[in-house]
């Protein structure tokens, strides 16, 4: 099954970002593909905080994943984004839910 992943976790909780990271490490053994993980609002913040740099590149390295930045949250937030991440629109993220099996929301 391939499946995008939307994060829209901030970077206050990182309970969450750890249940993101263990559900793709989870699907990953299950024979599963990440196809791409879009990060939105707060997500963005929290995905490109020094801390969490190497464990995205991990996960791109694992799973050839892509990892878009919402180019309104970037812009919204003034990141300048490092390491594996790139920015898109929604249009990446709805041509990626049309190519899936699954969309999963983390908020």
């Amino acid at each position: 099954m391939e499946i995008s992943l939307i994060i829209r976790t901030s970077p206050e909780d990182a309970h969450r970002l750890t249940s993101v990271r263990g559900f793709i490490q989870t699907a990953i053994e299950q024979g599963h593909t990440i196809r791409q993980c879009f990060f939105q609002s707060a997500g963005v913040m929290a995905a490109t905080q020094p801390e969490q740099l190497s464990e995205w590149q991990q996960i791109v390295n694992v799973t050839q994943a892509e990892l878009l930045l919402c180019s309104q949250a970037v812009e919204e937030h003034a990141i300048d984004p490092e390491g594996p991440f790139q920015i898109g629109g929604l249009g990446a993220l709805v041509e990626a839910a049309v190519k899936s099996d699954r969309l999963v929301s983390f908020v």
